[in-house]
């Protein structure tokens, strides 16, 4: 009995181990930790009103409890929490343009692009590098030339940072969405061919080498819609093989690369202080910097209400059932002693009057005496 008892402890830790909510939960407290003057601190700790309650809601459908009233710090870039909200709500925008383009007989083509680098480079100096570049490339009577042959209506730019024995490697994701057809497959050679030379001008013009290899490459409509259904993943599944683009900073990296969010796993696993500095680096030079562009005016002609990273997190869409409110006596001693995601674990698992007092700021009822 006891062997039996040990297991099902045993079982349980794994489980909570292997939650993608406590791992946000563990990676945002890490970065709160590597960056203590950024608002990754206050995101989901903080009260929106100072001495307000705190909300805890169940999602009718999923029935996984969350809070409200809390502020968010909004950082796709930083906060594993936010991010994972934010990724979501910009994967159904995707979705939703790509489909309305298709259905109107448009077409959708990817464009992966990158630079040679090493492990020297500053990931500052990489990125304004790389958003010279981008500008080169998007400019020119080539490229004018390009545009008008595929007719193109608009696209949409992801923006995407790993770390390997190379150092620092950013890199674009372009989709584009365009009304004429690339054709059979020696016109995507030839198309291909010719969108490298423009990004190996725009490298060079900027101080930087590219290769054929790995400079540019160009992807059709069944791998852009695999690049769209991805971006909504859990950030702990790994990149698919039948893909190059997935989740941005959210996935993890392919064999031998690290994502920053990789680098706050290796920090709670292993206290690990070169992530650290590296984090540090990665959050400094992508502040400001905003994830996904949609080119001008793209949103609006697909009816997709415009709304920056920080609004996306705070709001709540969810139709979902308020349980009750914490005090913000009680909300204070959750977060002293950590306790955010063994709150709502426990109130799926047993209520919320259970939850409360199990997790100990409510007392037990006392017990009716027989009469």
């Amino acid at each position: 009995m006891k062997i039996e008892d040990n297991r099902n402890e045993s079982d349980e830790n794994e489980e909570i181990r292997l939650d993608s909510r406590f791992l946000r939960y563990q990676m945002q407290s890490a970065a709160k930790y590597i960056l203590p003057h950024n608002r990754v601190g206050i995101c989901l700790r903080h009260q929106i009103e100072q001495y307000g309650n705190v909300d805890i809601f169940k999602h009718r459908e999923t029935q996984r409890a969350f809070y409200g009233g809390l502020m968010v710090c909004g950082s796709v870039w930083v906060c594993p929490v936010c991010a994972s909200k934010i990724s979501e709500r910009r994967r159904q925008e995707l979705k939703t343009a790509f489909k309305a383009h298709l259905d109107t007989g448009g077409h959708c083509t990817m464009v992966t692009l990158t630079f040679s680098h090493s492990a020297r480079d500053k990931l500052d100096d990489l990125l304004i590098a790389l958003g010279k570049s981008m500008q080169s490339f998007s400019r020119g009577k080539r490229h004018d030339i390009f545009r008008r042959e595929i007719g193109l209506v608009g696209k949409i730019r992801a923006f995407e940072i790993t770390y390997g024995a190379n150092g620092w490697h950013p890199h674009i994701h372009l989709l584009l969405m365009h009304s004429i057809g690339i054709g059979d497959p020696w016109d995507w050679v030839d198309m291909e061919e010719r969108l490298y030379g423009l990004w190996e001008g725009a490298c060079a013009k900027n101080g930087f080498a590219t290769s054929r290899e790995h400079g540019l490459k160009l992807h059709d409509a069944a791998e852009a819609s695999t690049y769209i259904g991805k971006w909504g993943d859990l950030m702990d599944k790994r990149w698919g093989t039948d893909s190059e683009m997935t989740k941005a900073n959210i996935k993890k990296g392919r064999s031998g690369s690290m994502t920053p969010f990789d680098m706050l796993r290796a920090v709670i696993e292993d206290g690990d202080l070169e992530y650290e500095d590296k984090y540090r680096e990665y959050a400094k030079a992508t502040k400001g910097k905003q994830q996904l562009v949609w080119s001008p005016g793209l949103k609006a002609k697909y009816l997709i209400e415009e709304k920056t990273d920080e609004e996306v997190a705070a709001e709540k869409v969810e139709a979902a059932d308020l349980l009750g409110q914490l005090h913000w006596q009680e909300w204070k001693h959750i977060i002293k002693n950590n306790l955010r995601y063994q709150l709502l674990k426990e109130i799926e698992k047993s209520g919320y009057e259970s939850a409360l007092i199990k997790i100990g700021i409510r007392k037990s009822p006392p017990k009716m005496m027989d009469s």
